[in-house]
């Protein structure tokens, strides 16, 4: 099993990303199982959320939050701190939405300027679904294929294409990334 720990805020689209991660990964295979959900109370737009995806080969029974996890997604830069190593299993890897060369010099982390590839293509600073195809085109844990088919199915209709533009420049990134 694979547990993915998400970080944003309010607005920005955590949550619908973990739901899109979750339906491409079980779509690639009947034997594929996974779960999405947030954690957040009462806050508000732009209060720090987390979402959170535990991905497997087996039914998940496990729904508790995760402490730590193989990946640990940040779609904004300013809720990376200092402690993010106790989020993080032996092994595991941290994807930040960041142009900034010096994001803690960490070979754990992986930065990627999502929010400049939203910009370029939706005209706004969205990072959600480019985190998610720069980490799916790193990792190989998904086909873009899988996460084309549910963006066509989930998505509205009058953001659809131009994500679906996203999540392919941001895998190509994410394979392409100097390791």
């Amino acid at each position: 099993m694979k547990e993915i720990l998400w970080h944003g805020r309010g607005g920005q689209g955590a949550f619908t990303a973990s739901r899109l991660l979750g339906a491409a990964f079980t779509s690639q295979s009947e034997r594929n199982y996974a779960i999405a959900f947030p954690s957040f109370g009462p806050e508000r737009r732009g209060a720090p959320v987390r979402a959170f995806n535990r991905i497997a080969d087996r039914m998940i029974g496990d729904r508790s939050v995760i402490a730590r996890a193989d990946y640990v997604l940040y779609l904004d830069q300013s809720l990376l701190t200092e402690d993010y190593e106790n989020e993080l299993k032996s092994g595991g890897l941290i994807f930040v939405n960041s142009k900034d060369e010096d994001v803690h010099r960490d070979e754990r982390i992986i930065r990627f300027d999502a929010s400049g590839l939203g910009e370029k293509i939706l005209g706004l600073p969205i990072s959600n679904t480019a985190i998610l195809g720069f980490w799916a085109g790193y990792t190989g844990e998904i086909a873009l294929d899988s996460l084309i088919s549910v963006a066509e199915n989930s998505l509205p209709s009058r953001i659809r294409a131009k994500n679906i533009e996203i999540l392919k420049q941001a895998y190509e990134s994410g394979n392409r990334y100097e390791r």
